[in-house]
């Protein structure tokens, strides 16, 4: 990762002139054309007013990277679903993300809420070991096709499958986790108590060289990933193993992350 550049600055979107040029980070991030449908600035202006998170990176005058978010609650659990984290194409891997993100999280917890959610897709393992080593959030729970089949953006035609995240904003990120073994794509292999399951360190060149292959490994991954879930393991851990290969470490629930100091 490129070191963060000292000009860039991170801090709410407020006018409408930002909101829309979020607009624009969020096409660009994504790959969509213009008649593609995207976020809406209004949106984005009632988010802010109305407890959301609309956060931007700036270099300089010009908005490289926001994220946005909202409340949410499952069964008297309170915490931030964030719907984006974009970074423009060429600032990302230059630590725009994570200022986004722990800006983000300074604002949640400033509201009194202590935890956040966010859903990825699980075939994108550089944004899977952001989230679950970098962050420290923990992959919970597995949705097959969570928006319908992909009409938009980088993978049209395939299926929407998200791994959700919860981030414990009072808990920081634990040790590194140990170095994986090779692992097959879309196979599972026992280590201890861990289990672990291989996917490709890099999709889009997968699916440029060999789509037929990235269906398949799309189906053994969300059957892994549904079987783990459903027995319960949580992901903790996605890291490289080889040029070609990440590979995710699952644990069962009950010994996600040892215990650490509260606090960042």
């Amino acid at each position: 990762m490129q070191p963060l550049s000292p000009q860039l600055t991170v801090r709410p979107l407020t006018t409408s002139a930002e909101m829309r040029a979020g607009v624009e980070v969020y096409r660009a991030a994504f790959a969509l054309t213009p008649t593609d449908p995207a976020v809406s600035p209004r949106l984005l202006a009632a988010l802010q007013r109305n407890a959301g998170s609309v956060i931007g990176a700036f270099a300089g005058d010009e908005l490289v990277g926001f994220t946005y978010g909202f409340l949410g609650s499952e069964g008297g659990t309170v915490y931030h679903y964030s719907q984006v984290a974009a970074v423009r194409p060429d600032w990302q891997r230059r630590g725009v993300g994570r200022a986004l993100k722990f800006s983000q999280r300074d604002y949640v917890l400033s509201g009194g809420v202590t935890r956040m959610r966010w859903a990825f897709d699980p075939v994108r393992t550089h944004n899977a070991h952001f989230n679950l080593d970098v962050l420290g959030a923990t992959g919970r729970w597995f949705e097959r096709d969570f928006y319908g089949v992909e009409d938009i953006g980088r993978d049209p035609g395939m299926r929407t499958d998200r791994l959700i995240v919860e981030w414990d904003l009072l808990r920081p990120a634990g040790p590194p986790a140990p170095t994986p073994a090779d692992t097959g794509w879309g196979e599972a292999r026992q280590e201890g108590e861990d289990v672990l399951l291989g996917a490709p360190r890099d999709w889009d060149a997968l699916v440029a060289r060999d789509r037929e292959t990235s269906l398949r490994v799309r189906d053994d991954l969300a059957a892994e990933l549904r079987r783990l879930i459903d027995e319960g393991y949580v992901a903790t851990s996605c890291n490289t193993c080889t040029a070609d290969t990440a590979v995710y470490r699952f644990r069962p629930a009950g010994r996600a992350r040892p215990d650490g100091p509260e606090g960042r």
